[in-house]
């Protein structure tokens, strides 16, 4: 017999009911009671994010009187994740008691909030249901401790620096018009972008501000090496209760400003030093080092200089380069001056002096061997080499060539025909250890053969030179009203966009990329050299300078041979300059 239905408790049996339930029963209830709960499986995978459905205070209260925040969601949501995400400012100072399960979590604010102000509570896309699915977009909502409200608002758009496509979930911060150039109190304001790029500073007090797009992967506020930026393009921004104006977009680019350095040189023989840098140098395998070595090898008493002789590399990107030296003897050195280097951002390395001790006993140096052939796309040492009716085409883009382990005396390089009849080519040494040679007279197709002192084995490939009837161009009309065309420059890449292909000039109002090979697709950004260095700027925090202008298009067309490809769309310049756009702003 059950018990009086009063014996139930916010859904549990008490005690005295379980007692009068039979020992069958007893054992299914217990068993139904100790299973966990687990989704369902089968189905579609939850890819919905959670909302926001009652805060309190609520959104766009006023006179609030309170020590916690409640959020309740749609869903549950994770905890940790939520404390992550919370971003409340004017910033309260103290650690936060977050406490509640499920869909309903609360805050407990360790400070008192200061009175007739506006506080603005940002949750980002840090924020992650129980299923790991995170916000799209950030939510924000604002409440007053007086009896009025900040409505001021601002926005705009990020995009990428590579391709111009939106920049998404990365952090806006809103700084004191005043604090533009230093940025040293922190922001005022935060939120993130939207999957569109887009942003939306709203609930902020009327006045200007300096808004800063920051990737900010370990989520200090600050700027740090490796973590790319968006300065604004314009320098203070109007905070005002009217709608958001258009403008040219916040551009994220990588923010390294820090030269590569020399962290190690260790000797590796007796005519051989090792140098280890502090991060990858931006090279290819057909990129020549500097003639000028820049380097002094002096003893640690400073009475004995050593030449240093030749440096090289051995890999694409590499942080390790070698010199090579004459005569190193067992002691202490000291290695220094500059090397002609520089790091994916275009940093150039920075002058160092380097102490490193040269052990006794140094090996002489392994012989001379062959690496591999430039551009490292054409062919490997270990793989069979293209034929002579099957040869590797050359494109005007690339420079064809091949480097060794270690500079070597006595190479051997010839050049023959289809019917083997020799061939003279002039051959460039580019560095110590890259070989190019100048193929403009040669027949389609040819062989190179490169034989090495003390190697049994030759080295060869079969190669032709790209002819017209294989390359084509690509174009696109630019209008560019508000600047000077003749500060337009062009770059089109490959279709990873690593490597540059070609590069334009604008010319009647055309900017047509040619000599391409036929088939590619590209991608190509044009931007106003303002500083005349022939390379784009993303711009500058201290002292502010904006990015200079740029567009992107992605060309769907291949590239036709013996034809010109001219896009339909219009790359379009004009926007005022930016002190013109400023003024306006302020207005």
């Amino acid at each position: 017999m059950m018990g009086d239905p009063s014996d139930v408790t916010d859904g549990r049996f008490s005690y005295r009911l379980v007692q009068q339930l039979s020992p069958g029963v007893i054992v299914l209830l217990l068993l139904a009671a100790c299973a966990v709960p687990v989704p369902p499986t089968g189905g579609p995978p939850d890819s919905t994010p959670p909302s926001l459905e009652v805060s309190e205070p609520e959104a766009g209260s006023v006179n609030v009187d309170t020590d916690r925040l409640i959020f309740t969601f749609s869903e549950p949501v994770d905890q940790a994740s939520l404390l992550n995400a919370l971003t409340i400012t004017p910033e309260i100072s103290g650690l936060m008691d977050i406490s509640g399960s499920g869909r309903s979590i609360t805050v407990k604010l360790p400070d008192e909030l200061r009175d007739a102000t506006t506080y603005r509570v940002t949750l980002d896309t840090a924020l992650k249901d129980r299923r790991g699915v995170a916000l799209s977009s950030p939510i924000t909502l604002a409440f007053a401790t007086g009896p009025e409200i900040d409505t001021a608002k601002l926005g705009g758009r990020m995009v990428l620096a590579t391709d111009g496509t939106p920049a998404s979930g990365i952090d806006v911060l809103a700084y004191a018009a005043a604090d533009s150039t230093s940025m040293a109190s922190g922001p005022l304001y935060r939120t993130q972008t939207g999957m569109d790029g887009r942003f939306v500073l709203d609930y902020l007090r009327p006045d200007t501000y300096f808004v800063v797009g920051l990737q900010d992967r370990n989520r200090n506020l600050v700027i740090d090496v490796g973590e790319w930026v968006a300065v604004p393009p314009i320098e203070t921004l109007k905070a005002d209760t009217v709608d958001v104006p258009s403008m040219e977009p916040w551009i994220l680019a990588n923010a390294d400003r820090l030269a590569p350095s020399l962290d190690r040189v260790r000797a590796v023989s007796d005519r051989e030093l090792e140098l280890r840098m502090s991060e990858a140098l931006w090279l290819s395998m057909d990129r020549a080092l500097s003639e000028d070595v820049g380097l002094v090898l002096t003893d640690s008493a400073g009475t004995r200089t050593i030449p240093v002789s030749s440096l090289w590399f051995r890999q694409p990107n590499p942080r390790t380069l070698f010199a090579e030296v004459e005569g190193l003897t067992p002691g202490s050195w000291m290695l220094s001056g500059t090397l002609a280097v520089a790091d994916s951002a275009g940093n150039t390395a920075a002058p160092f002096e380097a102490m490193f001790s040269a052990p006794p006993g140094l090996p002489a140096p392994d012989e001379s061997s062959f690496l591999s052939w430039t551009p490292d796309s054409l062919v490997s040492a270990s793989s069979s080499s293209p034929t002579a009716t099957n040869p590797r085409t050359v494109w005007p883009q690339e420079q064809v060539g091949f480097r060794l382990t270690r500079p070597s005396s006595d190479l051997a390089i010839s050049f023959v025909d289809s019917s083997q009849q020799e061939l003279t080519l002039p051959i460039l040494q580019q560095d110590a250890t890259l070989y190019s040679w100048d193929a403009s007279g040669a027949p389609n197709p040819y062989q190179v053969r490169v034989q090495i002192p003390g190697v049994d084995s030759t080295y060869s490939v079969w190669l032709q030179t790209a002819t017209a009837r294989q390359l084509g161009a690509l174009g696109i009309a630019v209008d560019s009203d508000s600047f000077d065309p003749s500060a337009l420059i062009g770059r089109i890449f490959s279709q990873n966009g690593v490597r540059a292909l070609s590069s334009a000039t604008l010319d009647n109002d055309l900017m047509l990329f040619d000599n391409l090979p036929g088939g590619i697709r590209g991608s190509m950004l044009v931007f106003v050299d303002q500083d005349g260095d022939d390379a784009w700027s993303p711009g500058s925090l201290s002292p502010y300078l904006p990015a200079e202008p740029v567009r992107w298009h992605a060309f769907l067309e291949r590239v036709r041979p013996r034809w010109d490809t001219i896009a339909e769309d219009t790359l379009r310049f004009t926007l005022p300059p930016p002190e013109q756009a400023s003024a306006e702003n302020d207005e």
